[in-house]
Protein backbone atom coordinates (compact mmCIF):
# COMPACT_ATOMS: atom_id res chain seq x y z
CA UNK A 1 0.00 0.00 0.00
CA UNK A 2 1.40 3.39 -0.91
CA UNK A 3 1.81 5.95 1.44
CA UNK A 4 -0.52 9.44 0.73
CA UNK A 5 0.98 12.68 -0.10
CA UNK A 6 2.23 15.30 1.77
CA UNK A 7 -0.80 18.20 1.91
CA UNK A 8 2.00 20.90 2.34
CA UNK A 9 5.27 21.33 0.61
CA UNK A 10 8.43 20.03 2.21
CA UNK A 11 10.32 23.06 2.56
CA UNK A 12 9.53 26.12 5.08
CA UNK A 13 9.22 28.56 1.87
CA UNK A 14 8.02 26.43 -0.94
CA UNK A 15 4.73 27.20 -2.76
CA UNK A 16 4.91 30.87 -0.95
CA UNK A 17 4.42 34.37 -2.79
CA UNK A 18 6.84 37.13 -1.85
CA UNK A 19 4.63 39.83 -3.26
CA UNK A 20 1.27 37.88 -2.10
CA UNK A 21 3.15 38.69 1.84
CA UNK A 22 4.78 42.00 1.20
CA UNK A 23 0.81 43.14 -0.31
CA UNK A 24 -0.60 41.26 2.83
CA UNK A 25 1.78 43.08 5.30
CA UNK A 26 1.57 45.98 3.82
CA UNK A 27 -2.20 46.18 4.15
CA UNK A 28 -2.06 45.12 7.68
CA UNK A 29 0.26 47.71 8.87
CA UNK A 30 -1.57 50.59 6.56
CA UNK A 31 -4.85 49.76 7.69
CA UNK A 32 -3.51 49.43 11.84
CA UNK A 33 -1.82 53.18 11.57
CA UNK A 34 -4.90 54.29 10.23
CA UNK A 35 -6.88 52.68 12.42
CA UNK A 36 -5.23 53.57 15.56
CA UNK A 37 -5.64 57.43 14.46
CA UNK A 38 -9.15 57.26 14.20
CA UNK A 39 -9.79 55.65 17.10
CA UNK A 40 -6.98 57.95 19.04
CA UNK A 41 -8.94 60.90 17.18
CA UNK A 42 -12.25 59.93 18.48
CA UNK A 43 -11.07 58.07 22.14
CA UNK A 44 -8.07 61.02 22.90
CA UNK A 45 -8.47 63.74 20.55
CA UNK A 46 -6.37 65.78 22.65
CA UNK A 47 -3.60 63.43 21.62
CA UNK A 48 -3.56 64.46 17.95
CA UNK A 49 -4.08 68.37 19.05
CA UNK A 50 -1.42 71.26 18.52
CA UNK A 51 -0.03 71.62 22.16
CA UNK A 52 2.86 68.74 23.14
CA UNK A 53 2.45 68.64 26.32
CA UNK A 54 -1.06 67.80 26.40
CA UNK A 55 -1.13 65.51 23.55
CA UNK A 56 1.48 63.80 24.95
CA UNK A 57 -0.45 63.22 28.60
CA UNK A 58 -3.34 61.79 26.53
CA UNK A 59 -1.57 59.32 24.92
CA UNK A 60 -0.52 58.05 27.59
CA UNK A 61 -3.60 58.17 29.32
CA UNK A 62 -5.45 56.09 26.27
CA UNK A 63 -2.01 53.98 26.30
CA UNK A 64 -2.58 52.94 30.04
CA UNK A 65 -6.66 52.90 29.71
CA UNK A 66 -7.72 49.14 29.60
CA UNK A 67 -10.28 50.48 27.28
CA UNK A 68 -7.55 51.85 25.05
CA UNK A 69 -5.88 48.79 25.19
CA UNK A 70 -8.70 46.36 24.67
CA UNK A 71 -9.78 48.56 21.88
CA UNK A 72 -6.64 48.90 19.84
CA UNK A 73 -5.47 45.20 20.50
CA UNK A 74 -8.76 44.23 18.53
CA UNK A 75 -8.28 46.37 16.22
CA UNK A 76 -4.52 45.16 15.47
CA UNK A 77 -5.99 41.52 15.53
CA UNK A 78 -9.06 42.67 12.48
CA UNK A 79 -5.85 44.37 10.56
CA UNK A 80 -3.97 41.73 10.90
CA UNK A 81 -6.96 38.82 9.98
CA UNK A 82 -7.83 41.33 7.17
CA UNK A 83 -4.29 41.77 5.53
CA UNK A 84 -3.68 37.69 5.92
CA UNK A 85 -7.07 37.69 4.10
CA UNK A 86 -5.96 40.28 1.49
CA UNK A 87 -2.65 38.68 1.15
CA UNK A 88 -3.75 35.12 1.18
CA UNK A 89 -6.17 35.65 -1.37
CA UNK A 90 -3.81 37.46 -3.54
CA UNK A 91 -1.77 34.02 -3.41
CA UNK A 92 -4.40 32.17 -4.56
CA UNK A 93 -3.07 28.89 -3.21
CA UNK A 94 -1.80 27.94 0.66
CA UNK A 95 -3.55 30.36 2.22
CA UNK A 96 -3.33 29.47 5.92
CA UNK A 97 0.74 29.08 5.34
CA UNK A 98 0.28 32.86 3.31
CA UNK A 99 -2.07 34.08 6.28
CA UNK A 100 0.64 33.29 9.10
CA UNK A 101 3.74 34.52 6.73
CA UNK A 102 2.05 37.62 6.34
CA UNK A 103 1.67 38.01 10.45
CA UNK A 104 5.37 37.31 10.61
CA UNK A 105 5.86 39.57 8.35
CA UNK A 106 3.67 42.21 9.68
CA UNK A 107 5.24 41.80 12.66
CA UNK A 108 9.01 42.08 11.54
CA UNK A 109 7.24 45.40 9.79
CA UNK A 110 6.88 46.50 13.46
CA UNK A 111 9.87 45.72 14.79
CA UNK A 112 11.75 47.50 11.83
CA UNK A 113 9.89 50.78 12.26
CA UNK A 114 10.15 50.58 16.22
CA UNK A 115 14.27 50.33 15.58
CA UNK A 116 14.17 53.26 12.99
CA UNK A 117 12.44 55.45 15.22
CA UNK A 118 14.52 56.84 18.00
CA UNK A 119 13.35 56.46 21.65
CA UNK A 120 11.39 58.47 23.18
CA UNK A 121 12.17 59.17 26.99
CA UNK A 122 8.10 60.67 27.68
CA UNK A 123 6.99 57.05 25.40
CA UNK A 124 3.38 55.87 26.82
CA UNK A 125 3.69 52.58 29.19
CA UNK A 126 1.29 50.23 27.58
CA UNK A 127 -0.07 47.22 30.55
CA UNK A 128 1.98 44.06 29.90
CA UNK A 129 -1.47 41.78 29.61
CA UNK A 130 -2.04 43.91 26.53
CA UNK A 131 1.35 44.01 24.97
CA UNK A 132 2.01 40.12 26.26
CA UNK A 133 -1.61 39.40 24.46
CA UNK A 134 -1.46 41.16 21.24
CA UNK A 135 2.10 38.79 20.95
CA UNK A 136 0.38 36.08 21.37
CA UNK A 137 -2.70 36.16 18.94
CA UNK A 138 -0.98 38.11 15.77
CA UNK A 139 0.04 34.91 14.28
CA UNK A 140 -3.57 32.84 15.11
CA UNK A 141 -5.13 36.14 13.72
CA UNK A 142 -2.44 35.39 10.38
CA UNK A 143 -3.76 32.06 10.11
CA UNK A 144 -7.44 32.88 10.30
CA UNK A 145 -7.52 35.74 7.54
CA UNK A 146 -5.94 32.79 5.95
CA UNK A 147 -8.49 30.38 6.50
CA UNK A 148 -10.98 32.62 5.50
CA UNK A 149 -9.50 33.70 2.60
CA UNK A 150 -9.52 29.99 1.32
CA UNK A 151 -12.92 29.12 2.25
CA UNK A 152 -13.57 32.75 -0.09
CA UNK A 153 -11.81 30.87 -2.67
CA UNK A 154 -13.80 27.94 -2.28
CA UNK A 155 -16.89 29.42 -2.81
CA UNK A 156 -16.10 31.17 -5.70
Amino acid sequence: MERPGSIEPEGVFDGLSGGAIALGAFVDLGATILGSLLLLGWLAPAALGPDEAEAAEALAAHAASDVGCALELALGIFCTALGAFVGARRAGRLHVRHGGWIAVASTAGVALLMLLTPPDAQEPAVPLWCQALAWILIIPAGVSGGALAGLASEQG
